[in-house]
């Protein structure tokens, strides 16, 4: 206040405005802002959730689908496996049959029966083709037996006893 003048920068006050009023005004209209913005985002979340909701739904109907694809592709496996055993049975006793007759015919030796299986297992067309026209190389036919007993049955008996 040097040249007599207030030295008050702030507008002068309307008599007829109250400041509290004025300020009571602006609290309720930035209130109501505040209130209008929190529904708003209370309504773009609850869209979201929504949204989520139907995602998470998506997303377990397509676990569920690939679940229910896994098990049964098992389910396929396991049958597959049973099936290819009873096939890998059935070669097994059709080259132990193979190997039998050609036994049989004289064609391969008995002692060599184990190893002859394995040759079929592995090949069997080719060891039929080896084996077919291949000669007898051991006797197989049936040897008569002897009923008659040469010397003294009574004295072997004894000794036999003794």
């Amino acid at each position: 206040m040097t040249d007599g003048k207030p030295n008050n920068t702030e507008p002068p006050i309307d008599p007829k405005s109250d400041p509290v009023d004025d300020t009571i005004e602006k609290f309720s209209e930035i209130k109501n802002k505040y209130e209008t913005t929190i529904q708003e985002k209370d309504k773009e979340i609850e869209e979201l959730k929504k949204k989520l909701q139907a995602k998470d739904s998506e997303v377990n109907d397509t676990i569920q689908s690939l679940n229910d694809e896994v098990n049964e592709k098992l389910a396929q496996a396991e049958e597959l496996k049973k099936l290819q055993e009873s096939v890998n049975d059935l070669l097994h006793d059709k080259a132990e049959a193979t190997v039998d007759k050609y036994i049989r015919e004289g064609k391969i030796a008995p002692a060599q029966k184990e190893k002859a299986l394995q040759l079929c297992l592995s090949d069997q067309d080719m060891f039929i083709s080896l084996y077919e026209d291949a000669p007898s190389i051991v006797d197989t036919t049936p040897k008569p037996r002897s009923t008659r007993v040469n010397g003294d049955v009574e004295k072997m008996a004894a000794y036999f006893k003794n």
